[in-house]
Parts: C-alpha cells; sequence; structure tokens
C-alpha cells in the first residue's frame, strides 16, 4: 500500500513505526509445540531465574524482536511488528510494521542507520529520511539496562513459577507477576500506565534469555517474543534499498 501524503504524515507514520522498537519468532528447532510441557523436574527458583534473565538482558547487544497487538494497547495503534535491534556499535535496526493509521492498516518498513531513521510506507518506493531518529523516539530503551527489557524483568513483584513450556523450540520456564506501570513506560512509550499483569517464559537453561512475555490491558494484551539473542545481521542500506 502506498501512502501519499506530506512529510509531516510521513514523520506521524515513521513516530508510530519507530515507537513500537519501545516494547519492551523463534526457530522452530524441535517437534514439540508451544505450550507444550517439556519435563517433571523440580520446578526452578523464581528469583533466581529473574536475576539471572535480567543479567543477560544487561548484556544483550543484539536480538530479534517479534510482536503482536490482540485488541488495543493504549497509545500504541500497532497490529505486528517484526525487528532486529542492536546497540553495538551504534543503536540501530531495521525491520517490518502493521500499524493503524487513522483508521487503516498500514505497512511500513522501517531502516535506523547512524542514528537516523529512514522509512518506506510502500512497496518499491525509496526510502525517506526522517532526521534523528532519538527526536522521535530512543529506540536504544529496548537493549538500556537501565530502563528496557532489564530492567522490565527485574521490577517483577510477586514472581510466581507456575510451570515449564516449549515456545517455539526452547524449553522454557513460565513465571507470573505485576510489571509495575514505571517500569513498563521505559518500553511503551506515551502510555499512562499502572500496575497490569505479567506472564513470561525465561530459558531454563543458561544464560537465561527472555523468550516471551504477554502483558495484560484493559482492553487487549500485548505479546513480545524475543529470539536470536546475540546474533549479528547485517543492516540494510537505506540509500539504495528499496
Amino acid at each position: 500500500m502506498i501512502v501519499r501524503n506530506s512529510r509531516h504524515t510521513a514523520l506521524r507514520l515513521a513516530s508510530t513505526v519507530v515507537a513500537l522498537l519501545a516494547v519492551v519468532g523463534l526457530l522452530a528447532a524441535c517437534s514439540k509445540s508451544d505450550g507444550e510441557k517439556v519435563n517433571d523436574a523440580p520446578l526452578p527458583d523464581a528469583k533466581t531465574l529473574i536475576d539471572a534473565s535480567s543479567k543477560a538482558a544487561r548484556e544483550l547487544h543484539d536480538v530479534q524482536l517479534d510482536l503482536s497487538v490482540e485488541g488495543t494497547v493504549p497509545n500504541l495503534p500497532v497490529k505486528s511488528v517484526s525487528a532486529y535491534l542492536t546497540n553495538q556499535p551504534k543503536v540501530s535496526g531495521q525491520g517490518d510494521a502493521e500499524v493503524t493509521f487513522n483508521g487503516t492498516q498500514v505497512k511500513a518498513k522501517f531502516v535506523v542507520v547512524d542514528a537516523h531513521l529512514w522509512a518506506q510506507f510502500g512497496a518499491g518506493q525509496s526510502y525517506q529520511d526522517m532526521g534523528l531518529a532519538a527526536d522521535i523516539y530512543d529506540a536504544s530503551a529496548i537493549l538500556d539496562p537501565n530502563k528496557g527489557i532489564a530492567n522490565l524483568i527485574s521490577s517483577v513483584r510477586e514472581p510466581k513459577v507456575e510451570g515449564r513450556e516449549q515456545i517455539g523450540g526452547t524449553e522454557a520456564v513460565r513465571i507470573s507477576g505485576i510489571i509495575p506501570g514505571t517500569a513498563l513506560a521505559g518500553i511503551v512509550p506515551k502510555a499512562a500506565l499502572g500496575d497490569r499483569p505479567l506472564t513470561f517464559w525465561v530459558q531454563e537453561a543458561a544464560p537465561n534469555n527472555l523468550v516471551r512475555a504477554n502483558v495484560g490491558f484493559d482492553s487487549g494484551t500485548l505479546t513480545v517474543t524475543l529470539s536470536d539473542w546475540g546474533k549479528k545481521v547485517t543492516l540494510l542500506d537505506p540509500k539504495t534499498a528499496k
């Protein structure tokens, strides 16, 4: 779908796309389906897993993020997003997203490179340089150890280990708890959020990466899946890509 509009409209669309990166597809490597119980060994301690997962997130520099929304999430007009993010040597990323803009579903591609946001709003179009990404949204929040996913994990209150499940080929432990709105605000921008119920899955094996998180809202659910932890991806050159 080609969006023909002014630079102001394009900037608004770009802001929506890049905001997806704030929220705080795994390889199907085995035959067990998502949600299937893995084994009957004693369950690990919730705090031990949370501490290890938060540490792994603080040391994470590259990750694949896949996001989906059922219903609606405040100030996040997003249906889905798939993005690679990195903060080394600089904050960069690229991905695809489906967003709702003025009541219409819009598919867009984006690249953040050399601190600039480039956006493509229709197949075959050139990427447009929308200016400094930080002026639209600070994408580094996702991997920022103080306000990104590491902070989200370590901020969980009343954690309770509920069981084991297979998530896209990864053996994971399911944990439920409450996430303070202050921790969510670091990765869900422009939303006035109170405490929310959270269910998340952590790799049982070291380094205990965060695999998936579901956050409940009054009118919807946000699901974020992380994969390819530490895997580098070659970024597109937005000046020549179409």
